[in-house]
């Protein structure tokens, strides 16, 4: 028996199913849509006429119309069954997915009608969408796996373990795609079945695992287990998260960890932070250390560590952090730690402030360093340093002292000799004062070495620019060596360049020092021959010309093994040269140093038993004064000063003596005062055209009567030309002299000749 429904239960099916029904009629071409279906696409029965016209072009999706198209002529034609899921148009919410059925009826092999529905299917196709686009175009790789192998995959699984395609990857097994061993030592058969077991047990599982890719390359990941039914079956969905960058990332972590924890602990240097809110404070293990403590996973708060400083400390500790949080810079200083047991240690503290959002100071970090051994060093080095200083200055008061107690009874000697040369001595004593002055001067010239070596090595050495004529200056050194060279029966010979003879700036008496160490050299170790001295022009422009100098001598020579450190200190040729012919051994290191402030290098050429040559080169400013060579020369001791009146500051009778007899030899008016105070009194009751002040006297030194002197009320006595006179190897000496007002200078012992010129330069015109 055939049931029948009826028309109630149909429309409650209907109702049921939220479906919209049509039926459409071949013969009329007519459509009739119930109002569920209207309803569907939101629109009101007026709204819109039916019809399958209407319905393709109005509201199917322009990309979905071929898709009904051909499904309605498939069931026309070969009468199989309508069904498309299609986007249609709605009133207000667009195009939406509908799920499109239909069936027709057939009459003598045609149709004549066709009845169907529409049913909203937007919210499951979209999610479905959703799923497949997660699936597909994830950057993780998914796979359903069970039992048999897997099942499925996405796109991504394909790539990350470098298959040819899906195909390819769904033929392997998943036990390929993984090591024998895992990096905790199980085997992955064994351990990938434990993390099955807990995923169906718990319904979740995550965890790490070391993959393989099809080409061998081992890879971290992160493996997520999810189980879930597909066609009635229990699967796993197996998610791959490739975690080899964080893996790297986490290395390389770990290696700066361990990098920085070997630094700090090697350079004794600790990190910290402190967080002013919480007052907490964390500290590496190093910092730790350096405080005498067992590290911690954090630092000490901030009571404990404040009493750890230093107490005498803790004010500049305070002040530091003050300055850092108030001006927002860092702060770096150094401060004493008392450890747990009691001792003291020296750290070096570097801090920065950290701000929030709003501007406020919210932490402290930055860095401690242990200094104690570095502290104990500079400690000792300012300790040898002082006792170094101290050694320094007894050294420079012994030579002072020296050499005022050897330099003035020396002026007493040369000076008298100076004075009985003159008084026409008979024959024999002529060759006695001759000895004695020969003598006094060669001790003079070892005294000089040894403080010209001092200055140099103190560098209080200074260079003159005056003008002078070079040919002038040569023929002055030859004249002052030729006596010892006639002694010796050789000749002391000068081959000058023409073109020398011309005014030059520098320094004449630095040079002439330099030639005269030569030249002396030369003539003091040639016993048969001659001694040239050389100049010649190298090379010459508008502004400078550049000088070749040589001394060479056909004396005993110098071994070759002692040419490399023959201008060293105290250093002569051979053991037994200063025995034979005197000298310091400082004349040629000297010489050397002298040339190198002046960017120029002592050369030579020796050969044992047939002579030296000593040559170097130096550049000279040309002069636009010209001086002749005829003009220079040294200045007669006989000629008059009359007219000038000086007074003597001196304390020492013998050079008062000596001093009385040089006035009245050039006709010079003189007063003597005994020390400053009284030539303090005695220059305020005169009018002196000069001063000669001695600078060690006992009341008052030379240095505050001068300035005394300078501070009177009357302008002459600020220029009242005063010259200092000192037998003091002082090295500062004459920076001294100037700062406190005096306008010359002149070392004891010295010759009439350097007397006499310094006295007439300040001779009224």
């Amino acid at each position: 028996m055939r049931s029948e429904f009826t028309i109630e239960s149909l429309e409650m099916v209907i109702s049921g199913i939220n479906a919209g029904i049509w039926d459409w009629d071949f013969d009329t071409d007519k459509q009739i849509w119930s109002d569920r279906f209207f309803e569907l696409l939101e629109y009101q029965p007026n709204e819109f006429t039916p019809g399958y016209e209407n319905f393709t072009q109005l509201l199917v999706h322009p990309d979905d119309k071929e898709i009904v198209a051909l499904a309605v002529k498939a069931q026309l034609e070969q009468n199989i069954p309508y069904n498309v899921q299609v986007r249609l148009r709605t009133k207000y919410s667009g195009y939406r997915y509908f799920e499109c059925r239909g069936n027709a009826k057939f009459i003598d092999g045609k149709p004549a009608r066709m009845v169907g529905s529409i049913t909203d299917i937007h919210e499951r196709y979209s999610l479905r969408e959703k799923l497949s686009v997660v699936f597909e175009h994830s950057t993780d790789a998914h796979l359903l796996i069970d039992d048999s192998g897997i099942l499925d995959c996405n796109e991504a699984a394909v790539k990350m373990l470098r298959c040819k395609n899906k195909n390819e990857l769904l033929l392997i097994h998943p036990a390929k795609f993984s090591p024998e061993v895992q990096p905790d030592g199980r085997r992955s058969d064994e351990k990938s079945l434990e993390m099955d077991r807990r995923a169906y047990e718990t319904g979740y599982n995550r965890f790490e695992w070391t993959h393989r890719r099809l080409n061998g390359e081992e890879f971290p990941v992160e493996v997520t287990l999810n189980p879930v039914h597909i066609e009635n079956k229990k699967v796993l969905l197996v998610v791959w998260h490739d975690i080899s960058h964080r893996k790297n990332a986490e290395e390389v972590i770990r290696r700066n960890e361990a990098m920085l924890a070997e630094s700090q602990q090697l350079t004794h240097s600790g990190s910290w932070e402190a967080d002013l809110v919480t007052g907490q404070n964390y500290w590496s293990d190093e910092a730790f250390r350096i405080f005498g403590l067992e590290p911690d996973s954090t630092g000490p708060n901030t009571e404990l560590f404040s009493k750890m400083i230093h107490p005498d400390d803790m004010h500049l500790y305070n002040s530091h952090i003050k300055d850092a949080i108030n001006n927002l810079s860092p702060a770096s200083f150094d401060l004493r730690i008392v450890l747990p047991d009691g001792k003291i240690k020296f750290i070096h503290a570097i801090g920065k402030p950290f701000v929030d959002q709003t501007g406020r100071v919210v932490k402290l970090y930055g860095a401690i360093m242990d200094i104690d051994a570095q502290k104990k060093n500079e400690q000792e080095l300012i300790k040898a340093k002082e006792e170094a200083e101290m050694a320094g200055v007894a050294k420079s008061q012994f030579l002072s002292t020296m050499s005022h107690e050897i330099r003035t009874p020396m002026n007493a000697v040369i000076g008298f000799t100076h004075l009985l040369l003159q008084q026409d001595p008979r024959p024999q004593q002529m060759e006695y004062l001759n000895i004695l002055k020969f003598s006094a001067e060669n001790l003079l010239v070892l005294i000089n070495d040894i403080l010209d070596f001092s200055k140099i090595e103190a560098g209080k050495i200074e260079f003159e620019e005056v003008d002078f004529n070079i040919f002038s200056l040569l023929e002055n050194i030859r004249s002052g060596n030729i006596h010892k060279a006639n002694e010796k029966g050789i000749l002391l010979k000068l081959d000058i360049d023409k073109q020398l003879d011309l005014t030059v700036i520098g320094d004449p008496v630095r040079l002439g020092q330099i030639l005269t160490n030569l030249v002396s050299n030369a003539v003091k170790f040639t016993e048969v021959g001659e001694v040239t001295v050389s100049a010649s022009v190298a090379n010459r422009d508008k502004e400078s010309v550049t000088v070749d100098f040589e001394i060479t001598d056909t004396g005993i020579g110098i071994p070759t093994e002692k040419t490399g450190n023959i201008f060293d200190s105290f250093t002569q040729a051979t053991s037994d040269t200063t025995r034979k012919y005197g000298g310091s051994g400082l004349g040629l290191t000297i010489t050397k140093r002298l040339l190198e402030l002046q960017n120029s290098t002592i050369n030579l050429r020796s050969k044992q038993g047939e002579g030296s040559v000593f040559y170097f080169s130096l550049t000279f400013k040309l002069s636009e004064t010209q001086i002749a060579s005829k003009e220079n020369g040294s200045i007669a001791n006989t000629q008059s000063l009359k007219g000038m009146k000086v007074l003597i500051v001196e304390d020492n009778a013998v050079n008062i003596f000596l001093m009385k007899n040089f006035m009245k030899q050039w006709d010079i008016e003189y007063d003597v005062a005994e020390n400053g105070l009284i030539a303090y009194e005695i220059v305020q009751q005169n009018d002196y055209d000069l001063v000669l002040m001695d600078l060690q006297m006992p009341e008052m030194d030379g240095y505050e009567a001068t300035a005394k002197i300078r501070f009177l009320p009357d302008p002459k006595y600020a220029t009242l030309p005063i010259i200092a006179l000192t037998a003091s190897a002082m090295l500062d000496i004459k920076d001294i002299a100037f700062q406190v007002g005096m306008n010359d200078y002149i070392s004891k012992p010295f010759t009439p000749t350097e007397l006499y010129t310094k006295i007439a330069a300040y001779r009224k015109k």
